[in-house]
């Protein structure tokens, strides 16, 4: 394993050590994915452990090593002539070491076989002239419901001992330990633990391995076990290694920001598992950690591969492993129906969200082209990519007609914590996202189109590529239309009315079971928002029933069921259907006494980060383009100490935590602005903002040993989900800004503006670039090297190659 980076970290440094198997080598189960962690801890608490928690099925289970040297033993971290540090990882792989005493080092290399399987090699240096002893008891824990588990030694048919970590929910996990030498019939301690041996020669080596494996019937996980004990480690250890040459590994001076950089690769490569019955290739899960991965038939948290996650995910594998990335597009487009329709998340065990995927599929392919140049896989995705982008514009998903679509969900966008519209929060706008043209959905749809036409050009389709050119003409004027030259920016307007109006409060905390008379006019017709708060979180048998003037001045009048809410935390949200002139009356009956009913008009001049996706695509107008960088540069509205926030800092909703309002930074949009920046010509400002993200990803991996799904505006804080794959570094933004694409161990791309202030060195498949403002330097695994300079990209071929 020496073509692995050395490194040096100890529990206070970023580290982030999950242990999943990789499903490039390694079998995976998605119903029963058993994920690990190693623990560094200091002072009194034990210095090394592997946790689990099983998928959930237990509050803890966890396998520790306590040294017996000379009589003294050595299990707290303050025991160590030098605490355990990381000097090297790779997907499912992590190698640690330590020093027992001055004369005796330990190395330990945890290494996740598969779903099912974890283990250890334990290497003992002695510096000693001298032989020496060491013995190890492997200590095994079980903790549920807040009680320890029992566990036992056991004699196995051969002689040998086996650590019986009882019924963990459906399963009976097992450990051996090479060499173990135990009592079954003890107690106390001796039941916890199996023990072995070991004798090192005077400057000598010795190795001790064992592993732990958990089926359903004991006799199962024992010869998992046994299989794997047998197993030849060495070349296992061998493909890891080989592996990791295809990961890129970024040098920029400082080892914290490397390590959080090499680690947000190995969480990357980590969340794929192996294809099932219901997906042909690999996908990606959002949480592989070991509170997940025990997923029964109606699934316990993994939700399928959304699209937004794909785009990161996928352009970020694409340099790794194009069979990986590829295979998210196949993935979609395995299950589209004959119209076109591609489901928003299809899953791993079968899980759909029901909802048309969002418009990112072709710009996703063909960035993943950029690192793959596979012509086959466009050849085959265009026309299926091509009908899926025709299926946005049908009359289901642009009422008007108007070349608009509109959003179905706000899960659909993405966005769920959007202020306008947050329908489940109640400090969220709960305006009915169906009946709004977004200049978000219009950005994608454009960058689609872009895109799809590229593929033609590639493929000289003519025909296509000329309908294509017509569909962006089309587009354009559709984004423009959105321009709102008052607010200075893209805005959201009414798919009806094509307006973009205000909020104005018609009812203010009224007794809900009453008749009300507001007798509202509005400066212009407007829908309007009716939120019902109060009760439990029992749907309500009610009857909403609003009345009053349209815009022409005549009398309308609608009504809306209980089930036609928006229902969370006992609280309920409706949008109507009409747009009022004026409401006359509002009457919702059936409720009791503690409901109480709120309405005003829907407020779309609110500014979130929709107004900046514009950016993002090659249509967004240069003269918008530099208004949309200001407001995004502006510390009062986007640009804060963890890169882009969510939300701009002068609504009335904005929240840096993301707790009791809209703000927060989040990698996928903060990759959407920071693509844009780079196209418009301002490398420099997507540089810092992703530095500005590093710098707080660094800290939160020193505090809490795993990325978090999005962070505190203001605050180095990991907030959401730990250990959430949207929360890693966006690397495919990363890799953008250093201007460099290796294509494979021959050819090279590099280009661009480099902004970095210090010189970056990029290792990758054997390729080594190294990036500064004085230029360029190319190292090919042959010998031959080069230099480029200027800003153009450059296609650089190894003539040895």
């Amino acid at each position: 394993m020496k073509t692995l980076r050395r490194w040096q970290l100890d529990s206070a440094s970023p580290v982030c050590l999950t242990l999943a198997a990789d499903a490039r080598y390694s079998s995976t189960d998605y119903l029963d994915d058993q994920i690990w962690e190693v623990v560094l801890k200091t002072g009194e608490s034990p210095g090394l452990a592997l946790q689990t928690r099983y998928g959930g099925r237990v509050g803890l289970a966890s396998l520790v090593p306590m040294w017996f040297h000379d009589g003294r033993p050595i299990y707290q971290a303050q025991a160590y002539a030098k605490p355990p540090y990381v000097t090297a990882f790779a997907p499912g792989y992590i190698r640690i070491q330590a020093a027992l005493t001055s004369q005796l080092a330990l190395q330990a290399e945890y290494w996740a076989m598969e779903s099912h399987t974890v283990g250890a090699k334990f290497t003992f240096a002695n510096a000693h002239v001298d032989l020496t002893r060491v013995r190890i008891d492997l200590i095994g824990f079980v903790a549920s419901l807040g009680k320890e588990q029992r566990t036992e030694v056991i004699r196995l048919s051969d002689g040998s001992s086996a650590l019986s970590l009882g019924k963990v929910g459906d399963i009976k996990p097992i450990v051996l330990l090479e060499g173990s030498q135990s009592a079954a019939d003890g107690v106390g301690l001796e039941n916890h633990k199996l023990s072995a041996e070991i004798t090192i020669p005077g400057r000598k080596k010795a190795i001790a391995r064992f592993v732990h494996a958990a089926r359903p019937h004991a006799g199962d996980s024992v010869a998992l076990a046994q299989k794997w004990l047998m197993a030849e480690w060495d070349e296992a250890f061998k493909q890891i290694a080989a592996g990791a040459d295809s990961i890129p590994e970024i040098e920029t001076g400082d080892e914290e920001t490397d390590a959080t950089i090499a680690f947000a690769w190995k969480e990357l490569v980590q969340s794929f598992l192996k294809p099932t019955a219901s997906l042909p290739n690999a996908s990606f899960v959002s949480t592989r950690q070991p509170a997940h991965g025990f997923n029964n038939a109606a699934d316990r948290g993994w939700k399928g591969q959304s699209v937004q996650h794909s785009y990161l995910a996928g352009l970020a594998a694409a340099s790794i492993s194009p069979k990986l990335a590829q295979g998210l597009i196949q993935n979609y487009l395995a299950l589209q129906q004959p119209d076109g329709w591609i489901d928003a998340r299809p899953g791993l065990n079968g899980q759909k969200q029901g909802e048309l995927a969002a418009p990112l599929l072709a710009r996703l392919s063909w960035g993943i082209f950029q690192y793959t140049e596979d012509s086959e896989f466009i050849r085959e995705a265009f026309p299926k990519l091509r009908l899926f982008f025709n299926r946005w514009l049908k009359p289901d998903m642009d009422r008007d007609a108007d070349g608009l679509a509109e959003w179905q969900s706000e899960a659909q966008s993405g966005f769920v914590y959007n202020p306008t519209f947050a329908s489940w929060q109640g400090w969220g706008g709960g305006a009915d996202i169906r009946c709004v043209e977004s200049p978000d959905l219009a950005a994608y749809l454009l960058s689609e189109a872009y895109s799809l036409r590229e593929m033609a050009y590639f493929l000289r389709d003519t025909a296509a590529e000329g309908e294509l050119n017509s569909r962006i003409s089309d587009l354009e004027k559709g984004l423009e239309s959105l321009w709102n030259e008052a607010l200075g920016r893209y805005a959201y307007r009414d798919f009806q009315s094509h307006q973009t109006l205000s909020s104005i409060p018609i009812i203010t905390d009224a007794r809900a079971g009453e008749e009300l008379f507001p007798s509202a006019s509005l400066p212009q017709p407007n829908r309007i928002v009716i939120r019902i708060s109060g009760g439990v979180n029992l749907l309500p048998r009610m009857t909403l029933q609003i009345d009053g003037i349209d815009a022409a001045g005549q009398q309308i009048s609608e009504t809306a069921t209980g089930e036609q809410f928006t229902w969370a935390g006992g609280r309920g949200v409706y949008t109507t259907r009409n747009l009022y002139a004026q409401v006359d009356r509002i009457q919702a009956s059936g409720l009791s006494r503690v409901y109480r009913i709120d309405a005003h008009s829907v407020d779309l001049t609110r500014l979130d980060i929709n107004a900046l996706v514009p950016l993002w695509t090659p249509g967004c107008p240069a003269e918008h383009a530099e208004r949309l960088i200001k407001l995004l540069t502006d510390p009062q509205h986007f640009w804060r100490e963890s890169g882009v926030a969510m939300n701009s800092g002068m609504d009335s909703l904005f929240d840096p935590s993301n707790a009791n309002g809209s703000g927060a930074v989040w990698p996928y949009w903060l990759t959407l602005t920071g693509e844009g920046l780079i196209e418009s010509g301002h490398v420099e400002i997507a540089t810092e903002v992703l530095r500005r993200l590093i710098r707080v990803q660094v800290q939160v991996l020193k505090d809490q040993k795993s990325f978090s799904e999005f962070y505190h505006s203001d605050q180095p804080k990991g907030l959401g989900e730990a250990g959430h794959l949207s929360g890693i570094i966006p690397l495919h933004l990363l890799m953008r800004t250093l201007g460099v694409r290796v294509i494979s161990a021959g050819k090279v791309w590099v280009g661009g503006r480099f902004r970095w202030d210090v010189p970056i060195t990029i290792r990758h498949h054997g390729v080594t670039v190294v990036r500064s403002a004085e230029g360029t330097r190319i190292s090919f695994p042959s010998g031959y090297e080069t230099s480029v300079s200027g800003e153009e990209w450059q296609e650089v071929i190894d003539p040895h190659g």
